[in-house]
């Protein structure tokens, strides 16, 4: 195989126009690593994931600060606290969208009330629930700023809400046979919701089915400008891409795909064939091409929960076996 070799200059321009397009044209066959940087966390904080990027440098999650569930953000790689509101106990961050509004679930304990939230610079706005829900958790949040959810009551179908932008009524979609769990929001609206056995597409009424062909079996964990990520079966569990929902592309060396920003960069987990859990560690995508993503020293499992807009990756590391949380991390590109 002929090798190709870069000048210190020349890979530095290919790194950056990685990291600004998410596919440049000569960069297929260059293995540039994400690095990872573990960020501090507030004094008395705990484990917890790293969740959503407003794309510019800003990260969110949920982590248990002080013996609370609540958000923190970095800036400028440093953590600040969001609050809680005054009569809730706990809040969860669960995406945030380009101008940095964040969205989730917050929890009252004492009436076993949960509502969906947007934060911005100014506080929280807790979306009220649908008739007949106590419990709806914000799952994301485009960039008009529309928000999906999905709504519970015990003995009641459950039921995914969209909130649109533009302040009308919520949309209430009662989950059959055919409409599940939602898992993603696009910029234009559309939902990518599960269907039970699969997956399939949701925008002004018309549903859409995605088809794991050549899979038997496929299904999205999300959605960008028309691209859906997530997996399928193939030989084991695999990394899936649709680029259409007419069928899948099978992304090397990943079994499971969790996001995809606008450019089309995409992460997700290792495949373990054998041991305590189906995925292992990050791995990542420009387009379907993979990258390296690199653990953090002192840490043997690492898992990149998002793709920003800005080519960065973000997630959590952890020494746990099977971890669902850990200290927090990103990760740039660079040579």
């Amino acid at each position: 195989m002929k090798k190709t070799w870069l000048r210190a200059g020349v890979l530095a321009t290919v790194a950056i126009a990685v990291t600004a397009l998410g596919v440049p044209a000569d960069a297929a066959a260059v293995r540039i690593p994400w690095r990872p940087t573990v960020l501090p966390l507030p004094p008395g904080a705990g484990a917890g994931n790293i969740t959503g990027s407003d794309g510019k440098g800003e990260y969110t999650g949920t982590f248990r600060v002080n013996d609370v569930t609540q958000v923190v953000s970095w800036r400028n790689g440093q953590p600040f606290l969001r609050g809680v509101p005054d009569g809730y106990e706990r809040v969860d961050a669960n995406d945030e969208n380009s101008s940095g509004v964040v969205v989730g679930t917050i929890h009252d304990y004492q009436t076993m009330t949960s509502r969906t939230y947007t934060l911005d610079e100014s506080w929280y706005h807790i979306k009220d629930n649908p008739a007949g829900y106590r419990e709806v958790t914000g799952v994301a949040i485009n960039t008009r700023g529309d928000v999906l959810g999905e709504a519970y009551e015990p003995g009641v179908p459950r039921a995914i809400v969209l909130w649109r932008a533009d302040g009308s009524a919520p949309v209430v979609i009662p989950e059959t046979g055919d409409v599940s769990s939602p898992r993603d929001l696009d910029d234009d609206g559309t939902i990518l919701l599960s269907t039970g056995t699969g997956s399939a597409l949701w925008k002004d009424g018309v549903l859409r089915k995605l088809t794991p062909s050549p899979s038997g079996q496929a299904e999205g964990s999300a959605i960008r400008n028309g691209v859906v990520v997530g997996w399928r079966l193939w030989g084991g569990n695999q990394a899936a891409r649709w680029s259409t929902p007419d069928g899948t592309t099978g992304l090397e060396g990943g079994g499971i795909a969790v996001d995809i920003n606008k450019a089309g960069l995409t992460v997700g987990m290792v495949p373990t064939p054998s041991g305590p859990q189906i995925y292992g560690n990050a791995v990542v995508w420009r387009g379907t091409v993979p990258g390296v993503v690199q653990g953090p020293s002192g840490y043997s499992t690492f898992r990149a929960q998002v793709a920003a807009d800005d080519g960065t990756l973000a997630g959590y590391a952890s020494n746990d076996a099977t971890p669902d949380s850990g200290v927090p991390v990103i990760w740039r590109l660079t040579p």
